[in-house]
């Protein structure tokens, strides 16, 4: 079956705590969605290869018969994050 790409969104975020139920570990990030920002539960697979993250980028692939998120540490870019995205800091 033929993958088709069909949009791309990054969407800024900040991590806020790891929470962890007994049986497994998620993780609390505050997501940028145009304006607003919502804090959502994530599986601890995505974020357990990362040190002391702080600022995140998530991108969200969808096409036909899939979808794809990746998270991507981006302490680098902790400037713009201060300046364009401050409601995430807030």
């Amino acid at each position: 079956m033929k993958r088709e790409l069909q949009k791309i969104h990054i969407i800024p975020a900040r991590f806020i705590e790891k929470q962890n139920d007994g049986y497994e570990k998620k993780y609390l990030i505050r997501c940028l969605l145009d304006t607003t920002t919502e804090d959502r539960l994530f599986d601890g697979y995505s974020l357990d290869e990362m040190v002391n993250p702080k600022y995140l980028l998530i991108g969200i692939m969808t096409g036909v018969n899939y979808m794809q998120i990746t998270f991507v540490q981006a302490d680098e870019f902790e400037k713009t994050f201060k300046e364009k995205w401050k409601t995430l800091i807030e």
